[in-house]
């Protein structure tokens, strides 16, 4: 039988991802911006845009009551699903256990209706994110695109498969 849910892990809403881009990390922000073609940094486009993704979408609670990241899954191919999060620093700082508990939960359910591969990818030089992956999600690390973002950057590539 599978466990409930964290009971800090609620449905995304627009105000949600609104609060964290406000609020999001500097090396999210480099990331964001090796993706998407802008000039500057805009956390309304942004939320709009994390909002605009089709798929799962999930926001996890702080203990102070606001969120403390964002994200979810949208399939990319049959079985396959590609996974984006935003958070604060400070959702980060106080949260990442939670954070890591409810994303693990929520790739187990993914797994669990069918999924039979979870990716994710990430700017090579941020080397906490790619510990997290590989450490408390159990991702495993794929390779690198090289020169792959809009300014060269180097794209590190995780998966998890069933």
């Amino acid at each position: 039988m599978r466990a409930d849910p964290p009971s800090n892990l609620i449905a995304c809403r627009p105000a949600h991802l609104l609060y964290l881009c406000e609020r999001m990390r500097p090396d999210e922000i480099e990331q964001y911006l090796a993706f998407v073609p802008a000039q500057t940094f805009d956390h309304e486009a942004a939320a709009v845009g994390f909002m605009n993704t089709p798929g799962l979408k999930f926001t996890l609670l702080g203990p102070d009551g606001f969120p403390a990241c964002a994200g979810g899954y949208h399939e990319v191919l049959p079985g396959v699903w590609q996974s984006w999060m935003v958070g604060s620093c400070d959702g980060w700082k106080d949260g990442w256990r939670s954070i890591t508990k409810a994303s693990r939960w929520v790739a187990d359910g993914l797994f669990e209706a069918g999924a039979r591969r979870l990716q994710t990818n990430c700017l090579a030089s941020r080397a906490r994110a790619i510990e997290w992956y590989e450490r408390g999600l159990k991702l495993v690390r794929e390779g690198t695109w090289r020169a792959y973002g809009l300014q060269g950057q180097d794209v590190a590539l995780f998966s998890r498969v069933a």
